[in-house]
């Protein structure tokens, strides 16, 4: 009788240990204090000015194309870092194209909430400690893809250099990383505009340094 009323309780407390542990939740705060530090540049202050448009200058019933800009982003180290750049569309939402699932950056909205256009990133003439290097990139972090020059960065994306002399693509400690943002950005049909006011083009992406 001894035994079977201490299996009992035994029972009876893991089960109220069980319920315990079921109605509350863990917060943990993670991260770990990098010996080096990087700072990213953009050139010309990260800004590509379009000017004033002419509304008569927009093509009526298709899209117009805008004059395709280079920007040069550099990073750089204090020591060899293991480091990427992630693209963050701060305009998220508002891509006026048709297929939301393609890898476009909102150009914001006109009056109305009517949107105005996209544009698309890549990543040109890219160099790790002045010499010449190869693209990767990678949604997490852990796995890593080829990004060859004519393929499109998407939001949210990082992107560094690849160090893998093997056949899967991994990134390297460098202390400098440069290469051309390549920025061509499309507005949409002129008929959908309210092109009777002035409408500003209002594209906003951020860049991130990650540290891997």
């Amino acid at each position: 009788m001894k035994k079977l009323l201490a299996l009992m309780a035994a029972i009876t407390a893991a089960s109220a240990g069980h319920a315990l542990a079921a109605s509350s939740v863990e917060l943990r705060a993670k991260g770990s204090i990098t010996p080096s530090a990087c700072m990213p540049l953009l050139a010309n202050g990260g800004t590509v000015d379009y000017g004033k448009i002419s509304a008569s200058d927009l093509k009526p019933s298709s899209n117009t194309l805008l004059p395709v800009a280079r920007l040069q982003l550099s990073v750089s180290c204090e020591a060899p870092t293991l480091v990427a750049v992630k693209s963050q569309d701060n305009r998220a939402g508002t891509s006026a194209e048709y297929d939301a699932a393609l890898p476009n950056f909102g150009l914001g909205l006109a009056p109305g909430n009517v949107k105005i256009g996209w544009y698309t990133l890549k990543m040109t003439h890219a160099t790790a400690d002045e010499l010449p290097a190869l693209l990767i990139e990678s949604m997490d972090g852990q796995t890593w893809l080829d990004a060859p020059e004519n393929t499109i960065w998407q939001p949210n994306w990082m992107r560094t250099v690849n160090g893998a002399s093997a056949v899967a693509p991994a990134p390297r400690p460098l202390m400098s990383m440069k290469m051309d943002v390549v920025v061509a950005s499309t507005i949409t049909h002129r008929k959908l505009l309210p092109v009777g006011v002035e409408i500003p083009i209002d594209g906003s992406a951020t860049l991130d340094v990650i540290y891997l």
